[in-house]
């Protein structure tokens, strides 16, 4: 799955930040749902804990009649501030996820993608080395 939003942060960004920018393109991208109620089911996903390990946040959710998953991908070297990781690691990276609440195989199979990059040392290297949005996302 291809991210329809891509960000690449070259100092340290805050994790509100980060994830409003990455959230509004979500909601402006091609497919018209109820941003306010997504909102409040990230919202309590990320109460909850959203590190997965090796270095990445996942705000997700499921979205009632979402037509198919809408992901935004964001990369910072330097680290996303402000949430709380495990034994205080780095998190560079940052999924934000919203899939179709009719289709838990399609939500599942996004993040264990997300989840196979990330375990690969070669990607994650390119991923951070990246120096633009389109060469991030071409690593998709």
């Amino acid at each position: 799955m291809v991210p329809l939003y891509t960000r690449i942060y070259t100092q340290p960004v805050e994790f509100n930040r980060a994830l409003g920018y990455a959230y509004d393109a979500l909601v402006n991208g091609p497919y018209k749902f109820d941003a306010m109620s997504a909102w409040k089911g990230l919202s309590e996903r990320v109460a909850q804990g959203i590190y997965m390990g090796q270095g990445l946040l996942l705000p997700h959710t499921r979205i009632p009649a979402l037509p198919g998953p809408l992901m935004a991908f964001v990369v910072c070297r330097d680290g996303i501030t402000g949430v709380k990781t495990r034994n205080e690691e780095m998190a560079q990276f940052m999924c934000v996820l919203l899939s179709p609440e009719e289709s838990a195989m399609a939500h599942t199979t996004a993040i264990a993608n997300v989840a196979k990059l990330l375990l690969n040392p070669e990607w994650k290297e390119k991923a951070l080395a990246a120096t633009d949005e389109e060469m991030l996302k071409k690593l998709f």
